[in-house]
């Protein structure tokens, strides 16, 4: 078929639905143009017949019939004549021949049956009106019983018959001519119209087919194009989401090394440094004993100092080893980790926890409890532990935490720098931003405020960690 040949049905449907569409319109449009380009023809040569034969009825039966402008009737000398007139060439022609009153009775009629019969007719009503009428005769009835033994198409004529020198109507004539030649002009007529409508749109189909094809080959060209672009898109999406989920994964291996990192120092400096300075202890203690008085001015000083190195080592052994958090809730890791600030330091912490409905993923619960260890160390070292509270707040797709306390110094907006289990606000702020979350500190005079929003998976569950964190 031409579509394959032409590699066009592999290419696009719309392009064959509009150009079928488009042929079936110019295609519908011409015929309908040719159809009714030859109608109008029909109907002008069959006025110009009717014209003729009225010239030729007023011409050549026009003078034997002038007895009808003062007798209903005509004398068999004029009904002789007539009849010869059809024998000659003029018969050859005309068929049949009949002449009409005006109140409707034949004068006149090629069937001598029918002279002195009326019958209705509107074109002959029309005739007696100064028209002529022509068209196919319609010979099924029985006013037409002679009729119908001549060869079809017949054409009747109508043709009013006018009196001598005057205006005046005084019959109509009826002729039945042989519509062979007119059907054959008009066939011809027909033909060529239709050729010449065909020669028109010929070359609008091909002009058409050649601009759509174009087209289509552009917008196939501009959508596979497009359809390329897509497909690199979603392969760079994919590549992206990839890494993101790469980098996540990083980040929060990161911040399980780090905990691995806190808790194995703070686990070292317990074994180690802590134990070795408790000995130290002992043996001085011990050589106050036994030699009191070489030892009596160097040890209070040298017990003071390592008092001081078993406390400083132990509150930060104490703030780096996280306690152990598989298997709590939320809330209760939020209540364990005010539980310990508040034994750690005798203060007391309000606490208003919503009723939580999430189970938080490992690093989340992580967060969560430093989060809430170092800012309420901070409001204990900056100021004094006074009007502690901590609120949490769940809404459909993140958890906020606030921590607020009274009492701040001059230096309580800044990143705490000191030991002990304050591991900096700074670090604080990189954790959470590390889980895509916020963290905003809100000093107002003696006041302080730290606002976390940290977001919550529904589906996650908590993981239990390999080693203490």
């Amino acid at each position: 078929m031409i579509w394959h040949r032409l590699d066009i049905g592999h290419k696009s449907n719309l392009f064959r639905q509009f150009f079928i569409a488009a042929t079936l319109t110019i295609v519908i449009s011409m015929t309908l143009l040719a159809y009714f380009i030859s109608r109008q023809l029909e109907t002008s040569m069959m006025g110009t017949a009717a014209e003729e034969g009225a010239i030729l009825v007023d011409v050549f039966l026009g003078p034997s019939l002038q007895e009808l402008a003062t007798s209903s009737t005509l004398t068999s000398n004029t009904a002789l004549t007539l009849d010869n007139l059809l024998k000659t060439t003029m018969g050859e022609r005309t068929k049949a021949l009949k002449i009409w009153l005006r109140d409707g009775t034949l004068a006149y009629a090629t069937d001598k049956r029918l002279i002195g019969q009326k019958f209705p007719s509107i074109e002959r009503d029309a005739a007696f009106a100064g028209n002529a009428f022509g068209g196919f005769a319609d010979t099924d009835d029985a006013e037409h019983q002679t009729e119908q033994q001549f060869e079809r198409p017949l054409i009747e004529i109508y043709a009013p018959i006018y009196g001598a020198g005057t205006r005046d109507i005084i019959a109509v004539g009826e002729v039945y001519n042989s519509g062979a030649r007119f059907t054959a002009e008009l066939r011809t007529m027909r033909v060529t119209t239709a050729s010449i409508v065909g020669a028109v749109t010929a070359p609008m189909m091909i002009i058409l087919f050649v601009t759509v094809w174009r087209a289509n080959a552009i917008v196939s060209g501009q959508r596979l194009s497009l359809q390329n672009r897509f497909d690199e898109a979603q392969a760079l999406a994919t590549q992206n989401d990839q890494l993101r989920r790469g980098s996540e994964a990083v980040k929060l291996a990161a911040m399980h090394s780090n905990e691995r990192l806190l808790g194995e120092i703070g686990q070292d400096l317990h074994d180690g440094p802590i134990q070795l300075a408790s000995v130290l202890a002992l043996k001085l203690s011990e050589l106050a004993d036994t030699n009191p008085n070489a030892t009596r001015e160097l040890l209070p000083n040298v017990t003071d100092l390592t008092s001081s190195i078993l406390k400083e080592l132990r509150d930060i052994s104490t703030g780096l080893v996280l306690p152990e958090l598989d298997g709590l809730t939320c809330a209760e890791t939020i209540k364990l980790a005010v539980w310990r600030h508040e034994r750690n330091t005798a203060t007391k912490v309000t606490c208003e926890i919503d009723p939580l409905s999430f189970r938080p993923e490992q690093s989340v619960q992580v967060c969560v409890f430093r989060v809430v260890q170092e800012c309420l160390n901070n409001a204990y070292a900056h100021g004094d532990g006074q009007d502690q509270h901590v609120t949490v707040v769940e809404d459909a797709s993140s958890v906020t935490i606030i921590v607020r306390n009274s009492g701040i110094n001059e230096f309580s907006t800044k990143l705490s720098s000191g030991r002990g289990a304050r591991l900096g606000l700074l670090g604080l702020r990189r954790r959470v931003m590390a889980l895509g979350g916020s963290f905003f500190v809100e000093p107002q005079d003696d006041r302080m405020s730290v606002t976390v929003t940290l977001p919550i998976s529904r589906t996650s569950t908590s993981t239990t960690l390999n080693s203490n964190l």
